[in-house]
């Protein structure tokens, strides 16, 4: 395995994050019924799980397709693929997030920002997700010498 290489990952896509977020708006809705003033604040998170679920969540990065593979390259930069088909997408800027489960990283093309979820479970090789993570923890794409240290 080359741990100096780029890091293939799976992005998880909205139909993976549907049950999440409807098991939260779930318990919003619930904690808002066992509230004090249960009519006012089951009303407001009616209305803010209903906003919710119409906007975008996170403006998380949506594919019709049922694959899209990230891969993230050791200078910071990202490209996308899709059934076969490279398409640049930039780069990583600060404030990415992880955790054991998951990772949320901001890709920027330009001007425009896009954040990516990516599940743990999902990956196909666990050291691909445990290298994103120590990169992630030891902020390598902010510094300026990362892609020597990353190099060598």
């Amino acid at each position: 395995m080359q741990h100096n290489g780029p890091i293939r990952l799976r992005v998880a896509g909205r139909r993976t994050l549907f049950l999440p977020v409807f098991l939260s708006c779930l318990l919003l809705i619930v904690a808002a019924l066992l509230s004090p003033y249960p009519m006012s604040l089951t009303l407001g998170a009616i209305l803010f799980s209903g906003a919710m679920s119409i906007s975008y969540i996170l403006n998380i990065s949506k594919s019709n397709t049922l694959k899209l593979t990230l891969v993230i390259f050791t200078d910071g930069k990202v490209r996308l693929e899709s059934n076969g088909k490279e398409k640049d997408a930039g780069s990583l800027v600060g404030q990415q997030w992880c955790t054991r489960w998951f990772a949320i990283l901001r890709v920027s093309n330009g001007n425009t920002v896009r954040n990516m979820i990516i599940l743990s479970s999902q990956q196909q090789e666990e050291d691909d997700y445990r290298r994103l993570t120590v990169w992630l923890r030891q902020d390598l794409f902010n510094s300026t010498r990362a892609g020597r240290v990353l190099g060598s």
